[in-house]
């Protein structure tokens, strides 16, 4: 039988994100928290006003006092992630064949871009990513969809919660509703969602006796609290290189979509402006005073959504080494502290 890597099915894609996932989180000795908390959170500061933990504190908390908890809920998360990013693509034909590469790739680009700094943290928040993204691309089609647009501007709202330096990709919202061509109305249920997890933080802190908006003024300073280009100010560490052969990959592939944008329906037309705008909203955000580097996990979400645009359309043995390629440099970024 013929191996054709970019045609894989969904078993075998689904056994290679799980075996990328267990390495990870068992298979290596897992990183500090340097990649999770490097600035001091304002809830810790004397007359900040808020009373309670931020969300992302809480898992933070979580994953020190149960480890063990924290990895099986990790590999809940990422094999969750690698499902949904799949069913995006598989669902819309994004690439013209029936493929399931995007569910492995997730997991590579994830260990290629953060190594052993991967954590609850880190994949419950490209989870709400791919979970949203997902929702999104589904609210693409006739009639109205005011319920997977609430779910969709739900986990963006939660996604900044726990991590704040994801503020920029709230623009996700209005790019979504104008490019889906959304109604006004739906818009306005959207919006509802984005809120609900922000407004439920500030009520239950107000209860607690601080003041009604101190979480989001502490969203907001922990945001900006760096310098702006802080990860690309110290010369080209081996994490920059890394990045900027992450970087290459994804160009590759936007130029396949770019010159193959008509081999497939509208609808995967649409969808893929989508996960475009997408990618470059979450390279933005490692620009941002407070990002980390493990903030690059966002990344693994919509590029492998849209490598496998690339890898269909290249010859079966160039596919196939260019996949035996990421999956060691995977392995490489794990095992060698390079990052």
């Amino acid at each position: 039988m013929k191996l054709r890597v970019a045609r894989q099915p969904f078993v075998p894609a689904f056994l290679t994100l799980l075996l990328v996932c267990v390495i990870a989180l068992w298979g290596v000795p897992s990183a500090e928290n340097s990649t999770e908390k490097t600035v001091v959170h304002v809830s810790d500061m004397v007359g900040s006003g808020v009373a309670l933990s931020m969300p992302g504190e809480l898992l933070l908390q979580f994953r020190y006092a149960w480890p063990g908890c924290a990895r099986w809920l990790a590999l809940l998360a990422a094999l969750l992630t690698g499902i949904f990013v799949g069913r995006v693509s598989v669902r819309t034909n994004l690439y013209g064949v029936n493929s399931c590469l995007s569910i492995p790739l997730f997991g590579m680009l994830a260990c290629c871009l953060v190594g052993r700094g991967l954590s609850l943290t880190l994949f419950f928040a490209t989870f709400l990513l791919a979970f949203s993204v997902k929702q999104f691309c589904a609210a693409f089609r006739n009639g109205y969809s005011f319920d997977i647009l609430f779910r969709a501007s739900f986990c963006l709202g939660l996604l900044v919660l726990i991590r704040p330096v994801a503020l920029p990709l709230l623009l996700l919202l209005p790019f979504g509703v104008l490019l889906f061509r959304r109604t006004q109305r739906e818009t306005v249920v959207a919006l509802a969602g984005l809120l609900l997890a922000p407004f439920v933080l500030c009520y239950v802190n107000w209860c607690l006796g601080g003041m009604f908006v101190a979480p989001l003024i502490a969203v907001w300073n922990e945001f900006l609290g760096g310098i702006v280009c802080s990860l690309f100010r110290s010369g080209m560490t081996p994490w920059l290189w890394v990045v900027v052969g992450f970087l290459w990959l994804n160009l590759c592939g936007i130029g396949s979509i770019s010159g193959h944008f008509y081999s497939v329906g509208a609808r995967a037309r649409y969808i893929h402006i989508y996960i475009i705008g997408v990618f470059l909203l979450c390279a933005a955000t490692l620009c941002g005073p407070a990002a980390t580097t493990g903030d690059a996990a966002l990344l693994a979400v919509p590029s492998a959504i849209l490598l496998p645009f690339f890898f269909v359309r290249m010859f079966s043995t160039f596919a196939t080494l260019l996949y035996l390629a990421v999956l060691a440099a995977a392995m490489v970024v794990l095992y060698l502290p390079v990052l």
